[in-house]
């Protein structure tokens, strides 16, 4: 599944976000390389990056759970 982003998400939706992820298993990253990320988490080779701008950034990648993941992830976000 291709990559996509999320805009204009508040801090405390990302953190919903972020705890969703954690909870399906990701690993977040202790390290960050970018001044701008809030934070960033890994689900396999899947990549998870919230900025300071709100915008949620996601990789993409073949999980099988991608649909499910990215459903989830607009129903927190209030995005469609």
């Amino acid at each position: 599944m291709h990559g996509r982003s999320w805009k204009h998400a508040s801090p405390e939706a990302l953190a919903r976000v972020r705890a969703m992820l954690i909870r399906r298993g990701a690993i977040q990253d202790r390290e960050l390389s970018n001044p701008h990320e809030l934070w960033r988490v890994r689900i396999e080779r899947v990549v998870f990056t919230a900025y300071t701008s709100g915008t949620l950034y996601c990789s993409g990648g073949n999980l099988p759970e991608m649909s499910f993941l990215y459903a989830s992830i607009s129903n927190l976000l209030g995005a469609p």
